[in-house]
């Protein structure tokens, strides 16, 4: 009676698990800072403003490939204000190609945005090349703050010296745009692989280490049109050229063999096993925001998301309240042909 009582199958339905996903092709490429970008909020601050107070939010940028963090302040959570600060991130930055965000209303606004002008920026002639690079918005997976975990855990780094910083402080929105540029530089050149204890070893890699490079030496031409007039000038250019090369390559194999080998290394499992995959028509508990199971709805796998390792990731799920994508983790199968 207790294996076809579909209350005791709720109450024991234990929730779908999976070996810990292979790291994203974004995350293990080599690419200039900030071509892959993951976006997030964090705030609310509040900013004085004469007499009066009002909240102000930080949009943090975060490059998935260098770990560098490019900080805005922005007055308020608005499609607007969200585009502003994305515009001055561009303008500071480059152009990126990817974007990763969660699935705020804010976002998916400014997703239709930036669709709209690309769509004029390919008619016009002068700005063809703008068209070319336009944005590739990926958002992750409702409920599932763990798919964008590389932009997630800089929110923690960059609210814990501004918490300590500010205090009870009441800031101008000038003010505090001051104390977020410090704190990206900080945030910035923060290590990324081990502090060795010998003096004789290299400095350990930061972010800043991409982000400035050859802006320190001083023996690079500033005017290359006086390399150009003279022979010995142009030679002595290619030398110099083929040692910037040879520089930046030395500082993307330190960054492929001590940083990327360290991410390797981390497991979410201690014991990883090989788990059951979900399969379509499977009818699932979808966890809810209660604690009883016996309250959560009931529905069926219409869609399954295989990964790269062809493990089940996410799952197109049907309930009496719509259609949802939902990562593995949130859904109890019933085992319920």
């Amino acid at each position: 009676m207790i294996r076809i009582c579909l209350i005791c199958k709720k109450y024991n339905a234990k929730p779908a698990d999976q070996l810990s996903g292979q790291l994203p092709r974004d995350r293990i490429s080599q690419s200039p800072p900030f071509q892959i970008v993951g976006i997030d909020f964090t705030g609310a601050i509040l900013v004085k403003d004469n007499t009066e107070t009002h909240k102000s939010y930080v949009a943090l940028f975060t490059c998935a490939v260098t770990r560098a963090v490019h900080l805005e302040l922005v007055s308020d959570m608005s499609t607007k204000c969200f585009l502003l600060a994305l515009r001055r991130f561009l303008s500071r930055r480059g152009n990126c190609k990817v974007i990763y965000s969660d699935n705020a209303r804010t976002f998916k606004a400014a997703q239709r945005e930036l669709a709209y002008f690309t769509n004029i920026l390919k008619d016009s002639k002068f700005q063809n090349f703008v068209a070319d690079n336009g944005i590739h918005w990926k958002f992750i997976v409702e409920r599932a703050p763990w798919w964008g975990g590389f932009y997630e855990r800089l929110v923690k780094t960059v609210k814990e010296p501004l918490r300590k910083i500010l205090g009870k402080a009441l800031l101008t929105f000038e003010e505090l745009s001051t104390i977020l540029s410090e704190v990206e530089v900080i945030v910035n050149n923060r290590p990324l692989t081990y502090v060795e204890n010998d003096p004789g070893e290299p400095e350990p890699l930061t972010p800043a280490h991409f982000l400035e490079l050859g802006y320190g030496d001083s023996k690079y031409p500033v005017h290359f049109i006086e390399l150009i007039d003279s022979t010995t000038a142009r030679e002595s250019y290619k030398k110099r050229k083929t040692y910037q090369t040879l520089l930046l390559k030395q500082l993307w194999r330190r960054w492929k063999e001590q940083y990327l080998l360290q991410l390797k290394t981390i497991n979410h499992f201690k014991t990883p096993n090989l788990h059951k995959n979900l399969k379509l028509n499977y009818v699932v508990l979808v966890e809810g925001n209660v604690k009883s199971k016996l309250l959560w709805e009931l529905g069926v796998i219409k869609e399954i998301f295989i990964g790269r390792d062809n493990n089940v990731r996410s799952c197109l799920i049907k309930t009496s309240k719509g259609i949802f994508k939902k990562p593995i983790q949130l859904l109890y199968p019933l085992e319920i042909e």
